[in-house]
């Protein structure tokens, strides 16, 4: 997956596809465990990152990330702060950052577990399967 390609998917939402990905990505966090793992996923991001010294550029791309889907919403003339707005650009903020890495060990595996909930996007198809 291509930080470019996630970006320029996230241009294309619509608030439908906003809102519905916001309902996708709770559905896949339900229990505790689905927490746990999704922490675990940031957390294995965010040590390779300061370990590759990349968390400046991870950086950009979430904030990058978060402000398109803010911005979509904001065309539909969507009043911010919005829950599934927020949602989906904080979740779109933590996967932009796991792009930054790149091909790194372990760095699949948490993008796959961040990615649940994003199969509207077709361009994150790839993490569906895991």
């Amino acid at each position: 997956m291509d930080l470019v390609v996630f970006g320029q998917a996230l241009t294309e939402l619509t608030l439908g596809e906003i809102r519905a990905i916001a309902l996708d990505l709770h559905e896949v966090c339900v229990s505790t465990a689905d927490e746990v793992a999704n922490t675990r996923s940031m957390l294995m991001i965010e040590q390779t990152l300061r370990r590759k010294h990349r968390l400046h550029d991870a950086a950009l791309a979430a904030l990058s990330a978060a402000t398109t889907v803010q911005e979509v919403a904001l065309q539909a003339e969507v009043e911010l702060p919005d829950k599934d707005v927020t949602r989906v650009a904080r979740a779109a903020a933590q996967l932009a950052r796991g792009l930054v890495v790149g091909d790194h060990p372990g760095i699949d595996l948490a993008l796959h577990t961040l990615g649940r909930g994003w199969r509207r996007l077709p361009c994150l198809a790839a993490f569906q399967a895991a």
